[in-house]
């Protein structure tokens, strides 16, 4: 009888625990896609301001790339491209993005997001739904 009283105990703690555990893992919110582009298949990329770069890519795919704050001068970019070493682009804060500015010479930036979009005016218009009103 003891051990039935045990037996019974134990799956009653192990419901609630294991019904308190899916709940927690339900309430969780879902990590987002982790977005890459394959780099091969960029064409062009163009400043758009210190923050932002427009990407076209075959199949008539486009994307901004949001690049990391301490990213200076990145408006007067010429020769951008992929930093050497990777294939793939991602918003992992690991790709860089090189450059040259006139002025400083070779510089580089993280990218810290990747967003599709339509096109060159629909990234802009993104860029500025996202500034902080002033």
């Amino acid at each position: 009888m003891g051990s039935v009283r045990m037996s019974s105990l134990g799956l009653v703690a192990a419901a609630i625990v294991l019904g308190g555990s899916t709940r927690l893992a339900a309430e969780e919110p879902s990590k987002p896609k982790r977005l890459c582009v394959d780099r091969r298949e960029i064409n062009m990329i163009k400043a758009l301001d210190d923050r932002h770069a427009f990407a076209k890519l075959s199949a008539n795919r486009h994307y901004l790339f949001t690049l990391d704050k301490t990213c200076q001068e990145f408006h007067l970019a010429r020769k951008v491209a992929i930093s050497e070493g990777t294939g793939r682009v991602c918003a992992d804060g690991l790709t860089l993005l090189s450059f040259e500015v006139s002025t400083v010479g070779p510089m580089r930036c993280r990218i810290e997001g990747i967003d599709a979009v339509p096109d060159e005016a629909a990234a802009r218009e993104l860029i500025e739904s996202r500034r902080p009103p002033e």
